[in-house]
């Protein structure tokens, strides 16, 4: 399912890459972590070792690998102790499954925890949960996402989340984190959700969001996000950077969305909470200083990449840039009340066949040399059909397994910001 990675991810967070350890047997202790990473850390096994995958986690320590046999889970898992791995051994048959019982399949509200290689389906809120609140007494007068008030380093990888009730994978109060080789599909709110943070230094990459309200849902996501190399299609919408009231550190900045295959994003079986637009690839909602390069968006039935405001918030200095758009209702968008001017928006070598207003990228050029305004008012999407039940989604196929996972070393997630070549990302082709 996965395509070729046209980047270079310099992953100098400890997850991404597999540092070499020993004592990965049976109840063995052994070195965890990259080099310098002074961590011990033991393999705990489900349910050889323990019964349940929160017995296992409940006796973790830091450096500690929670290793998950083939089976179905009826748990709802809570990790409150840092620097803790939880890695299925199989992608496709270790499944978590809340049989809408249950809200959340992780809830986690520590530092340095990655999810590794397992499925999560069926939970009334979230597949897997990552927040500086979980697990906490919130304070209603706290601005959480920034300054302490954050989880610290957090991944998701080769992880399968779908038809739960809201989101699939949810990182609120968090920062430093990965979402890669994952697959979401059939949440009625998005599959894939960063909020509330800044900076959040996250990224996503090598990842599925199909069948979803929204594939990837940032609002108020701010500094250091990327969103790369992915896909989004058969949603009704494909990803969106937004500025909302529902939460704080609005308005929303610095999200880099790149090299993504956002397509077909006009889904009318797929699940919906009972709001939103429909039919929409690439959509910067009041959002500011984003850069959406190098991606191909194609068979939206209302619009291929827009720039709009949202909850009162205007968009600023946000860059359109070297996109490969067709067969969308209309490729690229500007939607502002009339007369509003661009604001720093702009367009710039994408390939098109239909804007709003007419020559957009005249209209609203990045050399700054163009029009100081645009009279082109509010977009109009296509009418939004009724959402699907989540429960009633059919499972989506088995996903590629991470190599070698019974056996593979593991180590701690550093709270380091994810480096991103972007300038090697290339447009992707149409079939993956």
């Amino acid at each position: 399912m996965h395509r070729r990675v046209t980047a270079v991810l310099v992953a100098t967070m400890a997850a991404t890459a597999l540092a070499a350890c020993s004592g990965s047997g049976r109840g063995e202790t052994g070195s965890v972590g990259s080099p310098g990473l002074a961590t011990k850390g033991k393999v705990i096994r489900v349910p050889a070792d323990r019964p349940t995958i929160q017995a296992a986690v409940d006796v973790a320590r830091p450096g500690s690998l929670v290793l998950v046999a083939p089976g179905t889970y009826h748990e709802a898992v809570k990790i409150t102790r840092a620097g803790i791995t939880v890695r299925g051994e199989d992608r496709n048959t270790v499944v978590l499954d809340g049989q809408y019982q249950k809200d959340n399949g992780f809830s986690v509200g520590a530092d340095g925890v990655a999810i590794e290689n397992l499925s999560v389906r069926g939970y009334n809120t979230n597949g897997v949960y990552f927040s500086g609140t979980a697990g906490k007494e919130v304070d209603p007068g706290r601005v959480y996402g920034t300054g302490d008030d954050v989880v610290k380093g957090w991944r998701v990888s080769y992880v399968t989340t779908y038809n739960d009730g809201l989101y699939g994978i949810y990182a609120f109060a968090a920062r430093y984190g990965q979402i890669d080789h994952s697959y979401a599909s059939g949440h009625p709110d998005s599959g894939i959700y960063i909020g509330q943070c800044k900076p959040c230094d996250a990224v996503v990459t090598n990842s599925i969001a199909e069948a979803n309200a929204i594939g990837y849902y940032g609002t108020n996501a701010s500094g250091g996000v990327y969103v790369v190399n992915s896909i989004f299609r058969g949603n009704r919408i494909g990803l969106t950077p937004n500025s909302q009231k529902m939460e704080k550190l609005a308005p929303q900045a610095e999200t880099v969305v790149a090299g993504n295959l956002v397509i077909d994003n006009d889904n009318p079986t797929s699940p919906a909470v009972p709001r939103g637009a429909f039919g929409a690839g690439i959509v910067v909602g009041g959002g500011t200083k984003n850069t959406v390069v190098r991606n191909r968006v194609e068979g939206n039935a209302g619009v291929g990449i827009m720039i709009s405001d949202l909850d009162d918030y205007a968009p600023a200095n946000n860059r359109v840039d070297g996109n490969v758009t067709a067969g969308n209702g209309v490729d690229l968008v500007y939607a502002m009340p009339v007369g509003t001017g661009p604001a720093g928006n702009c367009f710039t070598g994408n390939t098109f066949q239909s804007s709003r207003p007419d020559r957009i990228e005249q209209a609203l050029p990045c050399d700054g040399s163009g029009p100081t305004g645009a009279p082109v008012g509010p977009f109009s999407y296509p009418p939004a059909p009724p959402g699907v039940d989540a429960r009633s989604m059919p499972a989506p196929p088995q996903q590629p397994s991470m190599a070698d996972a019974a056996t593979a070393p593991f180590q701690a997630v550093a709270a380091i910001a994810p480096v991103v070549d972007v300038a090697s990302i290339a447009v992707p082709a149409r079939t993956p």
